[in-house]
């Protein structure tokens, strides 16, 4: 029995076979190579190292990058070399950042290639002849390095400073042993100094003295210092003079025993001194030496000569007024009963 049409299977044409097979491969390789084909430019892209060669049939860089999604930093640089006439070398320079610390601030700079004294450049900083930088110009940057800049600076300065006054202690035996009053409170003194300075970002590290002038010259304090042995008199004989084992003179023309009191200038000038006294003239004329103390030797004037005379003495109210340095000491001594030896 024959088959139906219907389920007849249709066989081709061996020559129409072999056409078909040839048009499907022929498709199938121009699919393939149909990239190669229009593809101009072989690329050899080198990035941190890494290199890659594609096809492509864009010239410029950026382009190229972009086509095979390869991102660009916004500092990035790329140079593109040839290597023969359809192959060419696209190298991809990474940028660095570095932070640079000067004057204060922080900069952040970042160059795809170049070195310190380059990173300066672009941060606009100028180096000074003395300045400090942490890394020498010549130095490749790196990402993530770190420049330190520290300033120095010269200056000629005026200053003042204070002298002290310091303190002038005066014996007396007007009060007791270790006690003390003051006379005046001094001044202090002032001189000016002219100094250059060196300075490291604003701070001094150095400093050296050019010249310096006393502007004022200090007062010193005077404070009274309780002595009992010591001598108010600031007169010396022209002769050396002898005592005995009591703190008397050996020798003497007359001993006179009597009241004595005490003045000062208050402060006016005068030509007086300690050892001075005023007595009655008409008994003891100016010029004549003494030797005074209290009997019992607690108090000493010292060697003394006649220079002045007073309503005191010449009224008999005393025998002789000591002449003090200073008011507060002829206070202190107020009056005493004096042996008085006329030399």
């Amino acid at each position: 029995m024959e088959p139906s049409k219907s389920g007849r299977i249709r066989r081709l044409h061996p020559v129409l076979l072999r056409t078909g097979l040839f048009f499907t491969i022929g498709a199938v390789l121009l699919g393939t190579f149909s990239g190669a084909t229009f593809a101009k430019y072989a690329v050899t892209i080198e990035d941190e190292g890494v290199q890659q060669l594609v096809y492509t049939s864009y010239e410029e860089p950026k382009a190229i990058l972009a086509a095979e999604k390869i991102p660009l930093g916004v500092y990035d640089e790329v140079t593109l070399t040839s290597v023969d006439e359809n192959e060419s070398l696209l190298t991809i320079h990474r940028a660095s950042e570095v932070m640079i610390y000067a004057d204060g601030k922080q900069r952040r700079v970042s160059l795809a290639d170049g070195t310190v004294a380059d990173a300066l450049t672009k941060a606009e900083i100028t180096l000074g002849e003395e300045d400090l930088i942490s890394e020498a110009l010549d130095t490749p940057l790196e990402e993530g390095m770190e420049i330190t800049i520290n300033r120095i600076t010269h200056e000629e300065v005026d200053t003042q400073e204070a002298i002290p006054a310091g303190v002038t202690e005066i014996p007396t035996p007007t009060l007791k042993k270790g006690r003390t009053r003051t006379l005046s409170s001094g001044k202090e003194g002032v001189r000016q100094i002219t100094a250059t300075r060196t300075l490291l970002d604003g701070e001094i590290i150095e400093e050296e003295v050019l010249y310096s002038e006393v502007l004022a010259e200090p007062v010193p304090a005077e404070v009274l210092v309780g002595d009992p042995n010591a001598e108010v008199s600031q007169l010396t004989p022209s002769a050396p003079l002898e005592l005995d084992a009591d703190g008397n003179p050996v020798q003497y023309r007359t001993k006179l025993t009597g009241k004595a009191t005490a003045y000062s200038s208050r402060n006016y000038r005068t030509k007086l001194k300690p050892g001075h006294v005023a007595m009655d003239l008409s008994q003891f004329p100016k010029g004549t030496q003494l030797y005074i103390k209290t009997p019992d030797g607690s108090f000493v004037y010292g060697y003394s000569v006649v220079k002045d005379t007073g309503t005191a003495v010449i009224d008999g109210t005393c025998l002789v007024d000591l002449f003090f340095d200073s008011y507060t000491e002829s206070c202190l001594f107020g009056a005493k009963e004096v042996e008085i030896y006329v030399l």
